[in-house]
């Protein structure tokens, strides 16, 4: 309030309306508040009132947050990043103040138009962008990733649910998302050659053999983690490379933090909004995201700071409208095995060691396993419904070969 008149008027009043249920008069008002002016015949409208009160609140909340004591202290004792980070947290609760809400919500009733608007943004593809998975079960079952939510998937350790996250990234990239990766247990030039072997295996650049038949695949993905690819796939290499760069094969982008990346320090969901919003993200990968660091456990209860952090990845999910995956992992049980041969052991849900609040809140939950060249993603949960559902796959990533089997198809593998 400008004056402590104001601040006595408008304490009477609300005292006088919690205890009577209406305003008082201002004859009441004189009476009560001492030097209190009544002005009559006011004309101006109320919404023209509330903006003058609210623009010198707002500045009011400004000059408060400037004048601080502290604030020179915290610009000392702060890094760059920390102070700002802040600063725009006490600007956002000025700018609350001057802030003027038109209305809450939207009325069920009366705004059909609004309705009808943003219907026809999702008829023209212009709202509520999807993006498709890489596997057709997938999108059939889920309809693919809808912005705004955020997926979890989980399997065990060494199972290769990174590499069927990935996959799912690159199909986006493939269509036109922006995709931003926290890879946050692998190098980046590893990453790198996990997709650059699978997005040259869908240019069918390479053949492999294996167990006597020949597949459609790509670069080896031992060879370009060692650097040793023959001479002539490593001119192919180049060449391959050199066209990702012209923008040929990939309509989107690729943003890759890795966990040996020097500058990736923080691994919070402020810096993860600050990276969204830096590579104007579409789709972003989490891996795993029991690495993150955590919001503080306010709550005092055992996975609060988990809880906490699960409730804000999807408002951000939400505020940036993106896709958002996250990986977690589930416990090692004993391997069911069939001639000595590891067999397909998809994980229940209460498997999971880590993250369970994040599985609870995802709008869907993709459980992963692989064995001897197969692999199957099972939905465990999906808001459309799907549950029990699974997707086999072929499944050899050191070729870049991760497909979904065909039962049609014929003989001659084309992946």
């Amino acid at each position: 309030m400008p004056t402590k008149i104001d601040a006595e008027t408008f304490r009477f009043i609300k005292q006088y309306h919690d205890q009577q249920g209406a305003v008082p008069s201002y004859a009441t008002v004189s009476a009560q508040v001492q030097d209190f002016e009544y002005i009559p015949d006011v004309s101006d409208t109320y919404e023209y009132l509330a903006k003058q009160v609210k623009d010198y609140a707002g500045k009011v909340a400004v000059f408060k947050v400037l004048e601080d004591p502290e604030l020179q202290k915290k610009f000392d004792s702060m890094n760059s990043l920390e102070f700002i980070e802040t600063l725009e947290h006490e600007l956002h609760s000025a700018k609350l103040q001057a802030s003027i809400t038109a209305g809450l919500g939207t009325d069920v009733l009366n705004d059909g138009s609004k309705f009808l608007t943003e219907y026809q943004k999702r008829k023209q593809g212009d709202s509520n962008k999807v993006w498709q998975s890489k596997f057709p079960t997938i999108n059939r079952e889920l309809g693919g990733y809808t912005e705004g939510n955020v997926y979890a998937w989980y399997g065990r350790s060494g199972r290769g649910k990174t590499i069927a996250v990935t996959e799912e990234g690159l199909q986006a990239a493939i269509d036109g998302a922006n995709v931003l990766v926290w890879a946050m247990e692998m190098p980046w030039y590893e990453y790198m050659a996990r997709v650059y072997s699978s997005l040259s295996a869908r240019r069918h650049m390479m053949k492999a053999e294996v167990d006597g038949t020949i597949y459609n695949s790509g670069f080896y993905n031992r060879d370009l983690q060692t650097g040793e690819l023959a001479p002539e796939f490593e001119t192919a290499f180049k060449i391959f490379t050199q066209e990702l760069a012209e923008g040929q094969h990939v309509k989107g982008s690729i943003t890759v933090r890795a966990v040996d990346d020097d500058d990736f320090d923080r691994r919070d969901l402020s810096a993860l909004q600050a990276d969204i919003e830096a590579t104007n993200a579409n789709v972003v990968i989490i891996d795993p995201v029991y690495y993150m660091d955590f919001e503080q456990n306010t709550s005092k209860t055992a996975g609060g700071d988990v809880a906490a952090t699960s409730k804000k990845l999807r408002r951000l999910a939400g505020k940036t409208k993106t896709v958002i995956h996250v990986v977690t992992q589930a416990e090692e049980t004993k391997e069911n095995k069939d001639d000595g041969a590891r067999q397909i052991d998809i994980p229940e849900r209460s498997a999971v060691k880590k993250s369970k609040a994040i599985l609870e809140d995802a709008a869907a939950l993709l459980a992963f396993d692989s064995a001897d060249k197969t692999a199957v993603i099972e939905i465990k949960k999906g808001r459309s419904g799907g549950e029990g559902t699974q997707a086999e796959l072929i499944f050899m990533p050191s070729f870049g070969v991760v497909q979904e089997l065909d039962y049609n198809a014929s003989l001659v593998k084309e992946f």
